[in-house]
C-alpha cells in the first residue's frame, strides 16, 4: 500500500473515533455546568493535568498553572508525516494567536528520539515550548490513538475540540479564534 493511501485511510479511521468520541463528550457536557464538568481527554470535559519537563531548558510545564487561559495542544512525532505536513500552518497560527492562546506541543519522546525532535524543532522554527512526554503518560492518560492530535481548551478549562490527524489551516484557525474570544 502506498504511504500517502496508507496515512489518509489511518486519518479518517482516527477522525472517525474522534466524531464517536466527541458526541460522547457533548452528552455529558449538556449534564451540567462547566465548573462540574469531570476531567476526561475529550471533547466536552475538563482537560485533564499533566506535568511534564520542557524541552531544551528542562523547565517543568504543568498546565495546573494554565488556569483562565484559552490553550493549544499539538501531540506530535518527528517521523510522522501529518505531523511535519501540519507544523508550518501551526507556526503562522502561533505568530497570529500566540498572544491569546497558550500553544504547546507534546512530542511523544517515548516514541521518538531526540536527535529526531531536535532537528523537527529547528527546522520548522518552533519558539513555544515544547513538553516531552518521555514515559507516555501524557500519550496514555490522553488516549492518543495517532498523531497528530490536537486539543483545544477554552479559558475555563474545557476541551472544546479535539482534532485527531491532520488539521487543516482553515479548521486551526477556526478553532483558535473560537477559543481566544
Amino acid at each position: 500500500m502506498k504511504k500517502s493511501v496508507k496515512w489518509t485511510f489511518i486519518t479518517v479511521a482516527v477522525v472517525a473515533m474522534a466524531t464517536a468520541v466527541g458526541g460522547l463528550g457533548l452528552k455529558h457536557q449538556s449534564q451540567g455546568t462547566e465548573a462540574n464538568v469531570a476531567a476526561a481527554p475529550q471533547q466536552g470535559y475538563r482537560m485533564p493535568p499533566f506535568t511534564l519537563t520542557e524541552y531544551l531548558d528542562n523547565k517543568i510545564v504543568n498546565t495546573s498553572e494554565l488556569v483562565d487561559k484559552p490553550i493549544f495542544i499539538n501531540i506530535w512525532a518527528s517521523w510522522c508525516p501529518p505531523c511535519n505536513e501540519e507544523t508550518p500552518d501551526i507556526v503562522r497560527a502561533y505568530k497570529q494567536y500566540g498572544s491569546k492562546v497558550v500553544f504547546l506541543s507534546v512530542n511523544a519522546t517515548s516514541q521518538d528520539n531526540m536527535t529526531d525532535v531536535e532537528q523537527f524543532i529547528q527546522h520548522y522554527g518552533i519558539t513555544w515550548p515544547v513538553a516531552l512526554d518521555k514515559t507516555g503518560s501524557v500519550l496514555k492518560e490522553y488516549r492518543v490513538v495517532g498523531f497528530p492530535t490536537s486539543l483545544f481548551v477554552n479559558r475555563q478549562g474545557i476541551i472544546t475540540n479535539v482534532n485527531l490527524g491532520l488539521i487543516t489551516a482553515q479548521n486551526l484557525n477556526d478553532q483558535l479564534q473560537r477559543i481566544s474570544q
